[in-house]
């Protein structure tokens, strides 16, 4: 019986428990850990703050993976130890004989004076459900969207919000009273993208009237003031704060020789490998770098989806006694 760690019940970890789940027979484990007892589908979380989605359509118990023979573990991960093949949690220690690492990226809205007291966390699902209730009573204001740094997930994700909330605030009669501004620290919007892909949205933002700063570094916001600190001596003042919190690679992995300068899981950009042969690394957490252009994969659920099948298939293979010809492209469509 070969037994298959998976850490992170995201995208990236459900896809790759699934994929193993159909290739491999029951006589294998499988065993998915996750600190959350939900998968939460984060690319519906404009839609939850406008309203037009609630909690539980986009939320689903990850111990459903049990009725397909997938073990869910809710615990939190704590550390690996590579060389013993262990894992460590605070509910004990599992052995593995493969690991596919898939736990996201770690939010730390600390990392930005302020904050906590007066932004609200667009990434993170509660933040979502209190800010929905907040834009029912909207009516006049300065709405001040801001990416607290580089890298962060699902870089689309900020502009079709700065998108959504001026249809929203049109169809209500309300756009004319309200202002939209979005502050990004990016050279321009969607810069992984053709530099022609910017310019068109910088174009439609103009049209719309959302107001857009590009290599922006924020500094804090000022509760008192409601005020946002960018570097370079400018100040935003705001009615409506919504924030991207500073993403970090998984903490949990410091000390296991996986991680880069960086602090990100380094990996074969073809087979998700990590230095530890028996170690996969897959998703948001990874410095995936992509073919040719070399510049970091961005962190989307589309991409975790497809390094998943890639690395599911080559290990279900591997196990089978057969080579693993499977190779991730950089693509996630």
């Amino acid at each position: 019986m070969t037994t298959i760690l998976i850490l992170g019940g995201g995208t990236g970890g459900v896809v790759a428990a699934n994929v193993l789940r159909r290739t491999l027979g029951k006589e294998h484990k499988i065993v998915l850990l996750d600190r959350k007892e939900n998968y939460n589908y984060a690319s519906s979380y404009p839609l939850l703050m406008l309203g037009k989605r609630k909690p539980g359509q986009i939320s689903k118990k990850l111990q459903r993976l049990s009725r397909k023979a997938i073990n869910v573990i809710k615990c939190e991960v704590e550390s690996v130890s590579p060389q013993e093949f262990k894992v460590h949690t605070d509910k004990g220690s599992l052995e593995y004989d493969y690991l596919i690492t898939s736990p996201g990226v770690e939010h730390h809205p600390e990392a930005v004076p302020g904050f906590r007291e007066i932004a609200y966390n667009v990434y993170d699902l509660e933040g979502n459900i209190s800010l929905s209730n907040r834009l029912k009573t909207f009516r006049e204001g300065k709405i001040v969207i801001f990416i607290s740094s580089l890298p962060f997930s699902c870089p689309t994700a900020p502009y079709e919000m700065a998108f959504l909330l001026d249809d929203y605030f049109r169809n209500q009669g309300l756009r004319g009273k309200i202002e939209i501004i979005l502050v990004t620290p990016e050279p321009y919007p969607e810069p992984l993208a053709h530099p022609s892909v910017g310019d068109s949205i910088r174009k439609m933002m103009k049209k719309l009237q959302i107001g857009l700063f590009t290599e922006a570094k924020v500094l804090s916001l000022d509760p008192g003031r409601g005020t946002l600190l960018l570097d370079h001596g400018i100040t935003l003042e705001g009615d409506l704060f919504l924030g991207i919190p500073p993403h970090w690679g998984p903490s949990f992995l410091a000390g296991s020789g996986l991680l880069d300068e960086n602090g990100w899981l380094e990996v074969d950009p073809h087979t998700l490998e990590t230095r530890n042969k028996r170690i996969y690394g897959i998703g948001d957490a990874t410095s995936l770098r992509l073919p040719v252009t070399r510049v970091l994969a961005p962190k989307a659920g589309v991409f975790a989806h497809f390094e998943a099948e890639v690395v599911a298939r080559n290990l279900a293979s591997l196990i089978q006694g057969k080579k693993g010809d499977f190779r991730y492209t950089g693509k996630g469509v």
